[in-house]
């Protein structure tokens, strides 16, 4: 979504899901059985239900990722170019966590620490069904 968010000025929130709308169908006349990974954090369950009007005919599967706060915390500290940007981000982890919808909003959720990025990755492919049939 944050590819779909590139422009100057920012109109806001509704521009990526409002793009998004607009690239689905060519997604589906492209790869008609086409699966696709949105990685965003949802605000709260209206934004689910708009980002599941923007992809008719879509299967909506929410994966929450997590691990333990202090290391989400080290995660965006790592990954920032500027200590205002990873504050901002570590105070957006604390916000997350006191939120008491995610067994709402989410189908599963898939824990990765100490997991490596493959593992959480097979994993998530396992839940959704994605990985291929063993012959």
């Amino acid at each position: 979504m944050d590819e779909l968010s590139l422009v100057h000025p920012y109109p806001g929130r509704w521009f990526p899901r409002e793009n998004l709308r607009a690239i689905w169908p060519n997604y589906v006349a492209a790869v008609p059985d086409v699966k696709l990974i949105i990685p965003m954090v949802f605000n709260d369950e209206q934004e689910v239900q708009m980002i599941r009007e923007a992809l008719p005919g879509a299967r909506l599967m929410i994966c929450e990722t997590s691990a333990p706060i202090d290391i989400l915390k080290q995660r965006v500290t790592d990954r920032e170019p500027t200590d205002e940007l990873a504050a901002s981000l570590r105070n957006w982890v604390d916000v997350y966590h006191r939120r008491s919808d995610h067994e709402r909003i989410r189908h599963f959720r898939v824990i990765t620490h100490p997991a490596t990025v493959g593992d959480s990755v097979s994993e998530i492919l396992d839940q959704t069904g994605w990985l291929p049939v063993a012959k």
